[in-house]
């Protein structure tokens, strides 16, 4: 029989090895935490990573500039000519650009969110869950040539538009010279295009000086369709990026199912990839 000495050292030693178990388990348990934790981190990076991979930011960042040009162009030239028939006291000049304004911003609104929309399909790693077959491959490619090819043709309309911009800050700034610098007494407006009218005296320094306020209306204009033929430009290049990509896809393609005795076809301009 054990005595009631050995009886206590057993249980003590017991009451160790439960405490060196238990803080043994404890740690496991921390050090599983920490890389749960660290797991769930390295997802949440990872998933950020891939949803930017997602974003088209070139065909974004244009579709952006898109935006703020639109929107100088339509304030800017509708409070402009509201002033401007004021200034002339002509109610009827140029009545329908008002309406050709919200037109012409509607189409360009939704002609930008269509390149916008066909910018994001056509980019990797989006075209390659979109456009996996050798035929829809091809139909994006003709896609994206025709945006192109609207895209540069709204690029040339825009830069003849910016350049007619220039027209009434040309009679702006003409105006500021003659009162400033020539110092004319008076002015007749038959002599630059509109109604016959006389300027002299108060009347004329009332004109220059709501002519000057008159300025910057079309100078933001100006700069506004500055920003929509930049955004055109920006469209193209993402375009032609994207053009690109897909080329190089089909011939991925191709050479992936291509015989190993067959030469295999890659694009000029890039190196691509095979293995698939």
């Amino acid at each position: 029989m054990e005595g009631p000495w050995e009886s206590n050292r057993a249980e003590a030693e017991n009451g160790e090895l439960l405490s060196v178990e238990e803080n043994q388990e404890g740690t496991v348990k921390e050090h599983e935490e920490v890389k749960v934790v660290t797991a769930r981190n390295d997802n949440c990076g990872e998933r950020f990573l891939h949803c930017l991979s997602q974003v088209p930011c070139a065909s974004l960042i244009a579709w952006i500039i898109l935006l703020v040009g639109l929107g100088g162009v339509t304030g800017s030239l509708l409070i402009g000519m509201q002033k401007t028939r004021e200034l002339l006291d002509s109610k009827e000049l140029l009545w329908f650009l008002e309406y050709s304004v919200a037109g012409v911003v509607a189409g360009m609104f939704v002609i930008g969110t269509i390149l916008l929309c066909v910018g994001h399909i056509s980019t990797d790693p989006t075209s390659r869950h979109v456009f996996h077959s050798t035929k829809r491959n091809l139909c994006a490619q003709g896609l994206n040539i025709f945006m192109l090819i609207l895209t540069y043709i709204l690029g040339v309309v825009w830069i003849l538009v910016t350049s007619i911009m220039t027209v009434p800050l040309m009679y702006l700034l003409l105006l500021i010279i003659i009162k400033d610098n020539i110092q004319l007494p008076s002015i007749n407006l038959v002599n630059y295009g509109f109604q016959n009218r006389t300027l002299e005296g108060g009347e004329f320094e009332d004109f220059v000086i709501d002519g000057k306020q008159l300025i910057i209306s079309y100078i933001v204009s100006y700069a506004s369709s500055l920003l929509i033929v930049i955004s055109m430009i920006h469209f193209m290049i993402a375009i032609s990026a994207n053009l690109t990509h897909l080329k190089d896809t089909r011939l991925a393609t191709l050479n992936a199912y291509a015989d190993a005795k067959d030469d295999t076809r890659n694009s000029k301009h890039s190196i691509v990839d095979t293995t698939m």
